[in-house]
């Protein structure tokens, strides 16, 4: 049995109201007679806060529930009531804007200037992560391992930045406008930029030294770094995304924010893809072109196979051939797989030795020299693409002519 109820009256709740209760109750009156929405609220927004802070320490309320309000106000091991703006502060900070059934109802749009433009996101934008994958790991797919950092709420003071009832001061970073001003040079004029203090989280206020948490010291979250085992599933492509739920950043009062890993495909030395084919070059001997060879070749799945062209069959500087199925495995269907094509680069040799030549004539003959029929042709050497250019810069420079005189002067100096 309590002595008075005054206290309980204020806030709308019954002597035996759980601590969510007033809670609920202290949040929809406190947002509904705060004085920047209701100029003539401020008295009954100070008996709800004064109430709220009794009920709300287990000590304070049992000494009310004991003694009454003269209990109260005759010490009882208190120093007197808070700034009702400071409980008010510290309510909303530690994640009661977003707690209860009825948001919908709380009309919260009208305290920005409190958390920095209108009520928080309910979670925090993804954060992207790069994450560098061969295309050997690509092709069969893998688990790599991956360091995450990212901020908490706080445990030690549950996400408070202090002890309950802390009190609190004016932000000394935006001197309590919870509004950060930089100016940056647009053209001919400086622009004046808005954003939230990073001091305060938008709020002007900020927990006072000697109440805050030792642990987050007053910032309600701490760093906290996680290894996280990441599945590369066979045949993703280059800018792939996965999607890490919960594994971001989070607030006090909110969701935990997602972590997006981005493929990023390295560059191989020996082959290239593009969707499902991959795409090789290979140099072969003049000899293997017109010959027929066969040649090893290491697949990404770390298979060796054997690449074969039959004698008769000349391979064209250039030519491409392809091997049916071994290209990529299609994204979560790996029974589907590309081709592979080859890109054959013939190696000539410098020189040949006369001896040869004759007897490679005899084999392949050539068509007799055509020479013009008067006569008068001109026998000229050819040379490599780079001693042209040297010998034209040569004389492009030892050779240059000097102007030639004209009749051609200014006008009014010609002289007759």
């Amino acid at each position: 049995m309590v002595k008075e109820t005054t206290y309980y009256d204020r806030l709308g709740v019954s002597p035996d109201a759980t601590p969510e209760q007033l809670k609920k109750a202290y949040r929809k009156l406190a947002l509904k007679y705060h004085p920047d929405k209701n100029p003539e609220g401020g008295e009954k927004f100070k008996q709800i806060s004064q109430a709220y802070e009794v009920l709300s320490d287990p000590k304070k309320r049992k000494l009310y529930d004991e003694g009454g309000e003269e209990a109260i106000q005759q010490g009882g091991g208190t120093h007197g009531f808070r700034n009702p703006m400071d409980i008010f502060n510290m309510f909303f900070r530690a994640g009661g804007m977003s707690g209860g059934d009825d948001d919908e109802d709380d009309d919260s749009g009208g305290f920005s200037g409190f958390f920095g433009g209108g009520r928080k996101s309910k979670k925090p934008p993804p954060v992207d992560h790069r994450l560098a994958v061969s295309l050997e790991q690509l092709m069969v797919g893998c688990q790599r391992k991956l360091k995450l950092e990212r901020k908490r709420p706080c445990k030690a003071c549950e996400g408070r930045g202090g002890r309950v009832n802390a009190a609190t001061q004016t932000c000394p970073t935006c001197h309590g406008k919870g509004v950060k001003l930089s100016y940056q040079q647009m053209g001919p004029g400086m622009v004046e930029m808005h954003s939230n203090c990073p001091t305060c989280g938008a709020s002007g206020r900020v927990i006072d030294p000697k109440d805050r948490c030792n642990k987050c010291e007053g910032n309600r979250t701490i760093s906290d770094t996680i290894i996280k085992e990441v599945a590369v599933e066979r045949g993703m492509k280059d800018g792939a995304r996965i999607v890490l739920v919960g594994e971001g950043d989070q607030d006090p009062g909110q969701e935990a924010g997602d972590v997006i890993i981005v493929i990023m495909e390295k560059p191989h030395t020996v082959y290239k893809r593009k969707g499902i084919e991959l795409y090789t070059e290979m140099t072969i001997k003049l000899t293997e072109a017109l010959c027929g060879f066969k040649r090893h070749l290491l697949t990404l799945d770390g298979r060796n196979i054997t690449v074969a062209n039959p004698p008769g069959t000349p391979i064209s500087p250039d030519k491409e051939l392809a091997i049916i199925g071994e290209g990529f495995p299609l994204f979560r269907n790996p029974y589907i797989r590309g081709d592979l094509f080859i890109k054959f680069k013939v190696e000539f040799p410098d020189r040949l030795e006369s001896g040869f030549v004759s007897k490679f004539e005899e084999i392949f003959p050539r068509p007799k020299d055509e020479y013009l029929p008067t006569g008068d042709e001109e026998i000229v050497n050819m040379l490599p693409h780079e001693k042209i250019e040297r010998s034209e810069a040569h004389n492009s420079h030892g050779n240059e002519e000097e102007p030639m005189d004209t009749d051609e002067q200014p006008m009014g100096c010609r002289q007759s």
